[in-house]
């Protein structure tokens, strides 16, 4: 039972991070967009 418990715990860590990464690159992408339409380089 307590095997099931911290594979668990471990599978939503990697989620957790996965997530995070995502998150990271989503915002990075963002950034990048707002900053070109903000100096004007189409």
């Amino acid at each position: 039972m307590a095997s099931i418990a911290i594979f668990a715990m471990r599978f939503l860590e990697i989620l957790f991070f996965v997530g995070l990464a995502g998150a990271t690159i989503v915002v990075l992408i963002s950034f990048i967009e707002d900053a070109k339409e903000l100096f004007g380089e189409d």
